[in-house]
């Protein structure tokens, strides 16, 4: 069996990358021969990248897209560059995976990625179509009553569906008579470990500190940096739109790609977020946290602190969390969840591929 893997790897961004390479590697541990579809919606622009459908993401500097550019060379088996869809119907595998974050994003319901993140491209093959957490991103109303015609009719070429968020999954049911399964983000199915093959040199001058990686200019996690470094006299490294609002600033991170990335985190003493995976990997290494919602796309964060009952470290956009980053995290709790959410997601995935696992 050869499986193709497809999300959105293209972007400049953290969990898009990881989210491939923890795919592939989850793939490759179960001995399935796999590459991720190195598909573009469309041409690079004059910057070098293909942007986010979400204003909120800043445009990438040319260090970063080189960074990431090499990440993608370094750890992510790509095929060739299919740019649009003139060429991918000549895709050809016994299964394709969608591999999770949101590939079913409104903002992108009629763009040229549609046609393969519901794959219509392959729904007349015989090969098997799995969506592996596939994520809406929103909850917004208007959002989900302009998919729901859209969505239920491209779900009829979907062999096995599971999403990300819980709260999805009504939804999407719904839509189909197919079993909706709620699956673990491919992220959290490794553990911190399985990640040292990319993590760069470490860096042992930095010391301590705190990290705040912020899409949107969050007040309150703005003045809880502030307040924590003060009272930690920790400094700050930061990616954020206004730096000049982080009092105690030691190093502006938004050049780093995501070996960096990831090192940062694992190497801080507090994450202040509003980041889906950089929450995602402070969980990994089991640091102490607080994750910030977003407009519209608070559900990502919400969802899954409250699923591994952690619903204390999601705070809105205008809360204090300077007490609550301080209360101790009962990782050994946390981690008898994700335990049991991997073993039933790893049934899923052997399920829809009619593979098991323990032969291989």
């Amino acid at each position: 069996m050869k499986v193709g893997i497809l999300n959105v790897q293209w972007l400049n961004n953290l969990g898009s990358v990881l989210l491939a390479y923890a795919v592939q590697k989850k793939l490759d541990e179960m001995g399935i021969e796999n590459e991720i579809i190195n598909y573009l919606p469309h041409e690079y622009d004059n910057h070098g990248e293909i942007v986010s459908a979400h204003p909120e993401e800043k445009i990438s500097s040319a260090k970063k897209i080189e960074n990431y550019n090499k990440f993608r060379k370094d750890y992510l088996r790509l095929t060739k560059e299919y740019i649009g869809n003139s060429n991918v119907d000549e895709l050809d595998y016994d299964a394709y995976i969608l591999a999770s974050d949101t590939v079913w994003t409104p903002l992108r319901v009629d763009d040229n990625e549609a046609y393969v993140f519901y794959f219509e491209f392959c729904k007349d093959k015989p090969a098997k179509k799995i969506s592996w957490a596939a994520s809406i991103g929103s909850e917004s109303k208007e959002d989900l009553d302009m998919m729901a015609p859209i969505l239920k009719e491209r779900l009829k070429n979907f062999d096995s569906i599971s999403v990300r968020e819980r709260e999805s999954v009504d939804y999407v049911q719904s839509l189909t008579d197919k079993k909706v399964f709620h699956a673990l983000d491919p992220v959290l199915m490794l553990e911190k470990d399985d990640y040292n093959e990319v993590l760069s040199e470490p860096n042992n001058e930095l010391g301590n500190y705190i990290f705040t990686y912020l899409f949107d200019n969050v007040e309150g996690a703005y003045e809880t940096t502030n307040k924590l470094s003060a009272h930690t006299k920790l400094p700050v490294i930061a990616n954020v739109k206004d730096l000049s609002r982080i009092d105690n600033l030691l190093l502006n991170e938004e050049d780093y790609g995501p070996s960096d990335l990831i090192e940062t985190i694992y190497n801080a003493d507090y994450i202040i977020t509003d980041a889906f995976h950089v929450m995602v990997y402070s969980i990994l290494a089991k640091k102490p946290f607080i994750a910030y919602s977003r407009i519209n796309t608070s559900i990502r964060l919400r969802n899954l602190l409250e699923d591994l009952d952690l619903s204390s470290k999601f705070l809105h956009d205008s809360q204090d969390g300077f007490e609550e980053i301080l209360k101790e995290i009962d990782y050994e709790k946390v981690y008898e969840i994700i335990n049991k959410w991997r073993d039933s997601t790893m049934k899923f995935i052997n399920d829809s591929l009619d593979v098991d696992f323990n032969d291989k």
